[in-house]
Parts: C-alpha cells; structure tokens; sequence
C-alpha cells in the first residue's frame, strides 16, 4: 500500500522507487502484485507516466486514510505524540469559510508547519468519502447520521434591507407584505423563489418574484445595502451590515429557529490526530464569536 501511495503520488514508478530507495522493477511488481490480490487495475501506463484509473482514485482514498491510520496506532502504542503532519481537507460555506474559518487555518498553519491545508469553499454540500474531505463546516441539522458532528454554534435567518429603501417603500409588518416589495434572491437559479417563515407553530410559505437573483450571497448583500430591496441570509452573512446600520432587520417574530454550526467529520472518536486537533482549533476559534452563540 505504501508503494501504491508513492507511485500514486510521483506519477511515476521510477519516482516512487527512489523516495522508497526501491529499485524501479521492484515497484512494478509491487504494483502487479496488488493488481492481482484486487482483481482490478490501480494504474493506467504509459511509456512516459502511470496514471491512476478511476478505481485506483478510490483505492488510493481509503489506503491514505489505512496508513495514516495505522502510522497513529503504532505511534500510541509507542507511547509517542503524534505533531499533526501532511495533508487536511477541509470544505465550508463560501461566507463563513472567508469570515470564520479561514483565521482558524491560518493559526493551524502557523502552529503547525508540516501541515498542508486544502481550503473548498462553497454552498454546496459535498460527499465528505466520495470529495476525500476530513473535515466540514455545516451549517443546520445533520441530514447523514453515518457523519460524526460537533456543535459549535448557532445562526439563524435574517430578513432585512437598507434604511434607505425602507424610508421609499410600503411597511413590512408580516410576510406577506414581501409580495409588494423588490426581492434579492441569493440562491441557485433553479429553486423556486420561496421564504418559508413560522407562526405560532404553523409556516407561512410566501412565493416571490425576484427583482435581483445571484448565485452569491455577497453579491446579493452588496445590492440590499445599495437600497435595491429585501434580501434574507443567515444571521452571520449580514452580521456586519446589521451591526454598522447598513442594514435592518425585519420579521424577527415569525423568523426560523436557530441552526446549529456543525464541524462534520467521517470518524468521529477514531479520527486521526490532524482531524482532531483541527477541529479543537475550530471549537476554540468560535466558541467566544459574538455572532455565534454556543450556548444558545
């Protein structure tokens, strides 16, 4: 396996032998060897690069976790204390990856210089096994039980706009005064244009026409400070233009309940030391945000 992971990793079998301090036909018969026991084909070769095939792809994502696994085993066993080391992948929403965890990193960084970190950051949520993630940011109640998840936070959303549109516009008291006004609508194109809020135990469900629809939130925040209209996000998007006036709440009494924060993670207890440590450095990194209250 760790011949496999070398070659995998130099794209070369000649590349793999001299990190090894193999000689270059000992690799291929390694290789040939683990062909043989998969019944598969790990590599695609050429005479000038081998290749990985697209079930060595996910050979190779279990075998990096199998190593990394049993380098902590022995290293417990030994009585050693592992230094986080070689690679983390860690996924977030666009918005808060910059804001929040984009700091955290970089201490993680500092703290820790034999780690390399792969920032993805976006509103997608992703197949942690299948995207090779160990670590995600996500924002709501678990939909996969399999994934281990720690609370870290809380938001909720926020409808609101600029005083200098509200000044020019009819009165929003309830949500079906929305149906009046100009809607900004950051979401993906092909939702349907619907603000469910909650009364009394019951949701009001109010179908929009969108005057402005992005598939950024931010692009969507900078037109609502604009005057441009109403937009609605989660409380730490506009937490900023809230705080400085930009911006103005609305609906606050028939808004969702809060959402939890949650650092995911496939292992859970068993998680390698890089994991673990990373998502203390999370816990740590918000536990104290005025925007994200843990407690709540």
């Amino acid at each position: 396996m760790r011949v496999f992971a070398e070659a995998a990793k130099s794209g070369s079998f000649v590349g793999a032998a001299d990190a090894m301090s193999m000689s270059a036909p000992a690799v291929t018969r390694c290789i040939a060897h683990l062909e043989a026991q998969l019944n598969t084909r790990l590599f695609h070769r050429t005479t000038r690069q081998v290749k990985l095939s697209e079930v060595g792809e996910h050979y190779l994502i279990h075998v990096s976790r199998i190593l990394a696994d049993i380098e902590q085993s022995e290293a417990a066993v030994s009585g050693i204390d592992l230094v986080p080391r070689g690679e983390l992948n860690i996924t977030a929403p666009i918005l808060f990856g910059e804001r929040y965890v984009t700091p955290i990193i970089s201490q993680f960084l500092k703290d820790y210089p034999d780690i390399r970190v792969n920032g993805h950051f976006h509103d997608d949520v992703v197949n942690l096994i299948d995207s090779n993630m160990d670590v995600a940011i996500r924002i709501g109640n678990p939909k996969d039980s399999s994934l281990y998840g720690v609370t870290v936070g809380y938001v909720r959303r926020v409808t609101c706009a600029a005083p200098s549109y509200l000044a020019s516009s009819p009165a929003i008291k309830k949500p079906e005064d929305l149906k009046r006004h100009s809607v900004l609508y950051p979401k993906r194109f092909n939702e349907p244009a619907v603000w469910t809020y909650h009364k009394n135990g019951r949701p009001i469900a109010i179908k929009l026409t969108p005057r402005f629809q992005s598939n950024q939130n931010r692009a969507a925040i900078n037109a609502a400070i604009a005057g441009v209209g109403v937009v609605r996000l989660m409380s730490y998007q506009v937490a900023e233009a809230l705080r400085s006036g930009d911006l103005v709440s609305l609906l606050e009494d028939v808004e969702d309940k809060k959402l939890p924060i949650q650092v995911v993670s496939v292992e859970g207890r068993k998680n390698l030391t890089k994991v673990k440590m990373f998502i203390d450095y999370v816990k740590a990194g918000l536990a104290n945000n005025e925007y994200l209250n843990p407690r709540a």
